[in-house]
């Protein structure tokens, strides 16, 4: 057996535990709330735009901004959370796109959707990594590395979403077939 499909059948299991889904929906969410709030200091949409950007001079003047206003502070604060962030997340998505599979008997074809968020985490221990490395030194956050670090990112983003989108259709399909279509 291939070690993805090892990893896959695993998270499958696992994702039959409802207390294990909530107690890392609960840890989830209130990582989120803690990072969101210490990110508002600093503006939320700076923030993302900083994590997003591919360009260099952009991620610079961010930072400058925040350097010179001394909210610097605050978004160095952020990854006090953000360092465990990405295991909270890549752990509960997963279980939540293994848990919508199983009730929907979705073919294990797909079934490599459920190890996309540990993708995301990686590309999220990656950006921050880089993020601190730039902040260091700001000349550091050269065009090649601050595009690398926003491809990072904007994948992310998007692994992150799909899995998101994943749940969120398998959910309403699940919720239709077992409460309106009163199919089991």
């Amino acid at each position: 057996m291939h070690i993805l499909s090892k990893a896959e059948n695993y998270i499958l299991k696992k994702s039959e535990s409802n207390i294990l889904i909530a107690l890392f929906a609960v840890i989830y969410f209130a990582s989120q709330i803690i990072i969101g709030s210490i990110l508002h200091q600093v503006g939320t949409l700076k923030a993302l735009a900083l994590q997003t950007t591919m360009c260099s001079e952009k991620f610079k003047a961010i930072a400058s901004g925040w350097i010179t206003s001394g909210n610097i502070a605050a978004y160095y604060r952020h990854f006090y959370f953000d360092h465990f962030h990405p295991i909270w997340y890549s752990i509960f998505l997963s279980l939540l796109i293994a848990r919508t599979f199983k009730i929907n008997h979705v073919s294990p074809r797909f079934h490599w959707l459920i190890l996309t968020p540990f993708i995301a985490a990686l590309c999220d221990f990656f950006e921050n990594m880089m993020h601190l490395y730039f902040l260091a030194d700001l000349n550091r956050a050269t065009p090649v590395l601050v595009a690398l670090s926003g491809l990072a990112t904007n994948t992310k983003w998007i692994l992150a979403g799909v899995g998101v989108a994943v749940v969120t259709v398998l959910m309403a399909v699940w919720l239709v077939k077992k409460f309106i279509l009163k199919e089991n």
